[in-house]
Formats: structure tokens, C-alpha cells, sequence
């Protein structure tokens, strides 16, 4: 059989390419039912992509010989904290099987390398991971869901709501995440401008009534806090189902870690979104935190998708 010719990706494939995602979805329902059923139609796909073409994805599709759309791969070109990138998300791929996907990327990432875009990021299904991993991309972030069941367990006495008058004792605790991040194993880099404004983004979570920001407390002061939000709208995913909400950050003081106060904290959080009525909730950690790696799927959380990140050889863009 003659394999599929590549061509750029244009608006008017929009269409055809969300039928491929809505199949590709459907397969990946099958395997997790918490996920979107939203997705598994051609319709919602379609609205997904148009806007990732608004927002600026570009890439190529595969056609058989009959001009059947056979797969596409499409990314966003960013330059920031990243470096000069390319940016794959959850929706902005789907095959007809591995071999057409990776045909697409290497068609596509000759010239990402030719515009000195030596970083590619790419949020890949659970399904789809040893393709991705074939062409030597590695783990960086867990995408995953849980299920929410509503009753009465999972409250506890040491947790409560914050407030905005509990910033200046919550704030020992704001570097947190961003420490476990910037240290081994995981060595991200993370700009002082992130530090920077780590106090007035926790006021403005702790002052939004959407949010529920809960701290764990005892004699000598905060022990932890964990942040839920509803899953926006214009946020809704593949991989993150509308109408789910998220477990948005979540730390524990180190001296407090072992002595089960992530787990009360979480617990409690979990169990006040299942009484308001969140069905699915969605989370997403590093892949080399050791701590959030054991921690997050003994609370029940269930991989569905994995950012994934290559980062060619820098020597390749020199001129």
C-alpha cells in the first residue's frame, strides 16, 4: 500500500480532522470513562480545533491516495520561558495508526529545527505513548482524573476554608512546589518573576468565590493547603472533561509530610466537591517529583494523558 502523502494543514481540513480526533477519543473513552464524552462527537472536536488554529497551530496532514485524511499533527510556535518551541495539546493530533503519526512529525520537524525551535512539547493520550516515546521524546508532566462519590467521609477537624486573612501565615508555604521543582531529580527552571508573584496570585485564589482554598492547621501554624477551581470553559479538553473540577496546587509543610496531613487535606477537598456536586476531578504533577509521583495515585488519580518534551541538540541550529 502506498503511504500517505504530507501536505501543510489548512482551515478547510478542520472538518475531516475532527472526525479522526473524535474516533481517536472514543478509543481512549473506552479505556477511561471519567473523560469528556463531549469529545468522542466531530462537533465538539471541530470547535476545538478551529480554535487552535485561531490561537495559531499550523502543521501538516496525511492523505491516502483517494484524499482521505489519514492523520494530522498540529503545533503552536512559542518563545518564553520554554525556549523558542513548538507545542502539541491534547487535541492538536490524531492517526489512523502510529506510523502515519510519525511520519507527520518528521515531516514537521525538519523545518521546526530549521526555525531554531530545539524544544517540542507534546501532550500525548495514554494510548499513544509509545509512538511518541519512539522518537525519543521523554515523561515531563502526568495528566489524571478521579472520580468523585458524594457522602459524608472525608471530612476532617484540622481542615478548614482560608481566607484572605490567612495569606501572611500560608505564605512559609508558596515556594514550596516551585523548590521541589527547581531541585533534583526534576531541575525545571522556574524565573524569579514566577516568585514574584507567588503572594498576589494566592490572594487573588484565596479572594475568588469560585475557588475553595483549604488549610490545614495546628499549634504551630499552617501545615498545608490544597486549592480546588472549576475547570473553565474555554479550558475543557480532551483530557480535562467539562464540568470536572481541578485540584489546582497543593503542598504540605515538610516538617508535617508522613504524618497524614496531605492525605487529610486532600481527602477533605475531594469529599467538599463531591457534596457540591463534581462528579470528576482532574490534576496533573511533574513525572520526575518523587513525592507527587507516589503521593497523587494513591489518592485514587489515574494517568490519561502525558506532556511530553524533546529537546534537540543545540549544536543543530548553528550555523
Amino acid at each position: 500500500m502506498k503511504a500517505p502523502t504530507t501536505r501543510p494543514f489548512e482551515a478547510s481540513d478542520v472538518d475531516a480532522a475532527a472526525g479522526l480526533l473524535a474516533a481517536r477519543h472514543r478509543r481512549d473513552l473506552a479505556g477511561e470513562p471519567a473523560l469528556d464524552p463531549g469529545f468522542a462527537e466531530p462537533a465538539a472536536c471541530a470547535a476545538l480545533l478551529r480554535d487552535a488554529w485561531e490561537r495559531g497551530a499550523r502543521g501538516a496532514v496525511a492523505e491516502t491516495a483517494d484524499g482521505t485524511l489519514a492523520g494530522y499533527l498540529l503545533a503552536v510556535p512559542g518563545d518564553d520561558v520554554r525556549g523558542r518551541h513548538v507545542w502539541t495539546g491534547p487535541g492538536h493530533y490524531a492517526a489512523h495508526d502510529g506510523d502515519v503519526l510519525r511520519g507527520l512529525y518528521a515531516h514537521l520537524s525538519g523545518p521546526w529545527l530549521g526555525e531554531g525551535r530545539l524544544h517540542h512539547y507534546a501532550v500525548s493520550a495514554a494510548h499513544d505513548l509509545p509512538v511518541w516515546l519512539s522518537q525519543c521524546f521523554a515523561y515531563e508532566q502526568v495528566h489524571a482524573v478521579t472520580d468523585l462519590v458524594a457522602g459524608e467521609a472525608g471530612f476532617h477537624d484540622d481542615v478548614r476554608a482560608a481566607g484572605p486573612s490567612d495569606l501572611a501565615a500560608l505564605e512559609p508555604l508558596f515556594r514550596l512546589v516551585a523548590d521541589a521543582h527547581t531541585g533534583p531529580p526534576v531541575f525545571a527552571f522556574i524565573e524569579q518573576s514566577f516568585h514574584e508573584g507567588l503572594r498576589p496570585g494566592h490572594l487573588e485564589l484565596l479572594e475568588d468565590p469560585a475557588v475553595s482554598y483549604w488549610l490545614a492547621e495546628g499549634p504551630e501554624g499552617a501545615r498545608g493547603f490544597c486549592v480546588m477551581r472549576p475547570v473553565p470553559d474555554d479550558e475543557v479538553s480532551p483530557t480535562a472533561p467539562r464540568g470536572s473540577v481541578e485540584l489546582l496546587l497543593a503542598a504540605t509543610a515538610p516538617e508535617c509530610r508522613g504524618s497524614g496531613v496531605g492525605r487529610r487535606l486532600t481527602e477533605h477537598a475531594l469529599a467538599d466537591a463531591a457534596r457540591s456536586g463534581f462528579r470528576v476531578c482532574v490534576t496533573d504533577w511533574r513525572a520526575a517529583n518523587p513525592l507527587s509521583s507516589v503521593f497523587w495515585p494513591r489518592r485514587g488519580f489515574r494517568p490519561v494523558a502525558h506532556r511530553l518534551h524533546r529537546l534537540l541538540d543545540p549544536r543543530l541550529s548553528q550555523g
